[in-house]
């Protein structure tokens, strides 16, 4: 089981490992204006690891009987919609840099096309007019993405009299992206979750013709990836000093947090082998993207010498909320020990969730 559970964690990981393969082209326009690029550009990401950690949790309202359990694999594809590809740079307040182009301001977030976007100029630091430029940069493209695929390991067990617990774990892994030893890859993940029957416990509802239960659930994905951006990559073809005493940093990364939660409804009504099932509830989601390290920013130039620079430390924090209606309607399908399950889901963005689980009812 854990080698199932490393292989599902990788092919997730990867998806992080890739949304911060150009991001840290935005540190050339500083701190500031840097994050509300960044800000831009990663949204759908964050949106869809949120929306995708609080999906899978169930197929049924039954619960277990004591003891009773279910392993269950599965895989949530989170939509992302067209309006969530593209973003406004035109639209965004920037301080020290400005689009080469006004009339070319739409650039392409992490689940984007493939293709660099407008041409942003960066000013030198007290500018006073357009023209004292130290150079310029191209908005990064996205990953091409229409779907973020989640995958998931969970075991279900029945403790309590019409209850069940339900647990995802994931040890913290290390990975290198491609073989990159400066891009080590660390993903860990905890969810606990909780279902109650409560028709049985009620006179009024006992003799409901489907069963019902309340659900609440929590996950906590830690995620971080070593980057590199010196002094070297600032600007292309420009020469430059180092400054005295300047020591690179070897130990810049992006780290990603993601906490969510979900509290709803759920029914079904099981027919032959099937159960249909549905659910209703309120989906959170919280996640802080986080640049840590030294980064160096030129400021000033003087012909085609940068002649003074800064470093920006742990430039970049960002935090994306949502918190919306959740609805769910799916079903599952029971070949002996084994369910085959899907359902269609719907909170910040649409997505679909399919798996398989071994049941000891």
């Amino acid at each position: 089981m854990r080698k199932i559970v490393i292989l599902l964690t990788i092919v997730f990981s990867g998806q992080i490992a890739l949304a911060q393969s150009d991001v840290t082209e935005f540190i050339k326009a500083g701190s500031v204006d840097a994050s509300k690029l960044i800000q831009g550009y990663l949204e759908p990401f964050a949106y869809s690891l949120g929306d995708g950690l609080n999906k899978g949790w169930y197929y049924t309202a039954e619960t277990h009987e004591r003891f009773g359990f279910d392993f269950s694999m599965s895989i949530t594809a989170v939509r992302i919609p067209e309006s969530a590809k593209t973003f406004d740079i035109g639209k965004i307040n920037l301080q020290n840099v400005y689009l080469d182009d006004p009339t070319n301001s739409i650039a392409q977030t992490v689940a984007g096309a493939e293709e660099w976007g407008p041409k942003i100029n960066i000013l030198q630091q007290d500018a006073t007019n357009p023209g004292d430029t130290l150079g310029s940069f191209h908005s990064p493209p996205g990953i091409d993405m229409d779907n973020v695929p989640i995958p998931m390991a969970q075991l279900s067990i029945g403790l309590l009299p019409h209850t069940d617990f339900m647990f995802r774990y994931v040890p913290k892994l290390h990975f290198n992206q491609e073989g990159d030893e400066e891009e080590d890859v660390r993903v860990g993940l905890i969810g606990v979750g909780v279902k109650n029957s409560f028709r049985d416990w009620m006179p009024v509802l006992k003799n409901l013709p489907f069963d019902a239960a309340v659900f609440a659930a929590y996950s906590h994905i830690d995620a971080s990836t070593g980057v590199d951006f010196q002094l070297e990559d600032y600007l292309v073809n420009k020469s430059f000093g180092t400054p005295d005493g300047y020591q690179p940093d070897e130990n810049q990364e992006l780290d990603i947090n993601t906490n969510t939660m979900k509290i709803g409804l759920i029914v079904s009504k099981k027919v032959a082998f099937i159960t249909f099932f549905g659910g209703v509830g309120n989906s959170r989601s919280k996640s802080t993207v986080d640049l840590l390290g030294r980064y160096p920013v030129a400021v000033k130039i003087d012909g085609n010498r940068i002649t003074e620079v800064e470093e920006e430390i742990d430039p970049i924090k960002l935090n994306y909320k949502s918190s919306r209606i959740s609805l769910d309607a799916g079903l599952r399908m029971k070949l002996g020990f084994f369910n085959i399950f899907g359902s269609i889901n719907k909170a910040e963005y649409t997505s679909l969730n399919a798996g398989v689980s071994l049941s000891v009812r």
